[in-house]
């Protein structure tokens, strides 16, 4: 006795489609919530762990981008702290162009996007982002657990 296949192939395709969605809005739903969590790391902190905002610039600029094969599917709210408009500019575009070195998979992107950002770290002493990715690499392999439960599940 043979076996029939009395499923269309179009209910196959349709069910593989909504599992390929439901994987999608999984992972970004996940790197979406690291992202929001490393802009607080970033820029809420106390005075002395951190830099004085003259202009509100660098604060305005950090922010994240979600890239899916090479195309980027979520912009962060860069918000704008005192006269910052600039700091939101800068920051996009930098996270704009880095997005374009992520053609495949899936990238997570966190920014200071003012060119001087480094420079505060580095003779300042002041932590811009190095504690944003030390926490991004520290939770990452959790939330990565975490998603392959949802996605089994």
């Amino acid at each position: 006795m043979g076996i029939k296949m009395i499923t269309s192939m179009s209910e196959i395709n349709a069910a593989i489609k909504a599992e390929v969605e439901r994987v999608n809005t999984l992972t970004i739903r996940a790197l979406s919530y690291l992202g929001e969590l490393c802009i607080i790391e970033a820029k809420d902190r106390p005075q002395e762990l951190s830099w004085f905002d003259q202009s509100g610039n660098l604060r305005s600029s950090i922010g994240y981008v979600i890239v899916h094969n090479g195309k980027i599917i979520k912009y962060s709210t860069f918000n704008q702290v005192k006269q910052g408009t600039d700091g939101i500019k800068e920051g996009k575009e930098l996270a704009t162009e880095i997005a374009k070195q992520y053609v495949s998979g899936y990238a997570l992107i966190v920014v200071a996007g003012m060119n001087y950002a480094e420079l505060v770290e580095a003779m300042d002493n002041k932590n811009v982002l190095a504690s944003a990715e030390l926490f991004a690499r520290k939770e990452l392999p959790k939330m990565m657990m975490k998603l392959k439960t949802q996605i089994v599940a």
